[in-house]
């Protein structure tokens, strides 16, 4: 049964299971469980009988066989024969049935929550770990939001993205296109000198393929569907990435697996109201740069450490403040065992706000996307699989021009991105 959530762990304790649930504050699934578990044992139940048949089976054809040689009477043998594809066929639909009850509720059950995961409810339980820049510097002049600020500067034009393509598509020109693409190059740079492998993935997936990588069933009303075709826009990086993989099994030396892909990502919801929204922060097509690691399950939470460490000091190098959080057992994905959040400083609004998250799935995604290794021994076992936004380019960019905006409108580039700028270290500036 490949599922997401893994049947073994149930099977073998199914009550941390259930105490797992209500760590994340899901109650009314433990119900689930004890439905799973009983549906498990029938259906093994009757796995056992239909293999008992099949090897009858195949006494009795063997029997018939020697009977024929040997011209002895063999109706009776035929009859109990030819009794049994039947009896497999109907013990088979009970078994399918069960299996994708089972199934059902074991791609909506949460992983497994790691136990260094706060507990909480929501996002307001959100545990702060470290910061950057702790004291961000205080601005002697009223902070413009970055609509007014990239209208007037002639480097966005948000009424023309409106008109031609709706709410949440915008046109960056000029110098605010080329910050985009220089922080684009910028985190892809940073991540192969990392030892990382960029990929070019698809834009576009299939509904199997997203079933792999996510809970469709929750995802279905963020990604734009190409009409007529089993085809899906992409809503982030990470699921044409992790999918590359699909049904294949390394060998243990092999691993870990290092990837990193760029790609435009486009979501329906955008969220919130006003100019916050309206600008560059939240929009429906957006450019991101993603990292993900295939790893064996013990190195799983050293590789989480280590994606976040790189994420961590590629803001630093950029002089942005932040914070990084440890999401709470209630905030946290159905997917994820553990999450980091980095939350950027706006200080327009006087609040962190997230650009990135880092997350280690464990075996969640590997079991649907069927990826394993071989471990020393021959046994074939699940990866573990992680992923991290690098970068999100719209939120970063957001973020550079709040915290380098100057008096005269200019924005000063963070040292690192003045190479990918053709040397440029201010951009913008108007007058009034």
């Amino acid at each position: 049964m490949k599922t997401m959530f893994n049947i073994n762990i149930i099977r073998e304790n199914p009550d941390i299971v259930k105490e797992n649930l209500r760590k994340k504050n899901q109650e009314d699934k433990e119900v689930w469980v004890d439905t799973i578990v009983s549906s498990d044992k029938r259906w093994r139940e009757l796995k056992q009988k239909a293999d008992r048949l099949r090897n009858q089976r195949n006494i009795l054809t063997e029997e018939i066989r020697k009977a024929k040689e040997s011209n002895k009477k063999i109706d009776n043998i035929i009859k109990e024969a030819k009794d049994i594809p039947k009896k497999i066929e109907q013990i088979e639909s009970e078994m399918e049935e069960l299996k994708q009850n089972i199934d059902s509720l074991l791609m909506r059950l949460p992983n497994m929550l790691h136990e260094s995961v706060p507990y909480g409810k929501t996002a307001e339980d959100n545990k702060p770990l470290k910061f950057f820049l702790p004291n961000p510097k205080k601005h002697a002049f009223e902070l413009r939001n970055h609509v007014d600020l990239l209208e007037k500067s002639n480097l966005a034009n948000f009424d023309a993205g409106r008109d031609n393509a709706g709410q949440g598509f915008n046109y960056l020109i000029g110098d605010m296109a080329e910050l985009d693409l220089s922080l684009q190059r910028y985190g892809v740079d940073y991540l192969i000198d990392r030892g990382f492998k960029l990929v070019g993935t698809p834009l576009l997936l299939n509904k199997k393929t997203i079933q792999g990588a996510v809970n469709f069933d929750d995802f279905r009303d963020v990604i734009y569907k190409v009409e007529g075709e089993d085809l899906y826009l992409i809503g982030t990086g990470e699921h044409p990435l992790v999918s590359l993989y699909k049904n294949c099994t390394f060998n243990k030396k092999d691993l870990p697996i290092k990837i990193c892909t760029v790609t435009p990502c486009f979501r329906k919801e955008i969220g919130g109201h006003g100019v916050d929204s309206k600008g560059v922060f939240r929009m429906h097509q957006f450019n991101k740069v993603e990292q993900v690691i295939i790893c064996a399950p013990e190195d799983s939470y050293k590789y989480l450490e280590e994606m976040e460490g790189i994420t961590e000091s590629f803001f630093k190098s950029l002089k942005i403040p932040f914070r990084v959080i440890s999401i709470c057992s209630g905030d946290l994905g159905p997917k994820m065992s553990k999450q980091y959040d980095i939350e950027a400083w706006f200080p327009r609004e006087q609040k962190y706000k997230e650009v990135t998250s880092a997350g280690n799935t464990t075996d969640y995604q590997a079991i649907k996307l069927n990826i394993k290794y071989t471990d020393k021994d021959g046994e074939k076992k699940y990866v573990h699989m992680l992923n991290n936004t690098m970068v999100a380019t719209s939120r970063a960019m957001v973020a550079i021009l709040e915290n380098f905006q100057n008096k005269d409108s200019t924005i000063t580039i963070p040292k690192p991105l003045i190479p990918y700028l053709h040397n440029k270290k201010k951009i913008g500036g108007f007058k009034e």
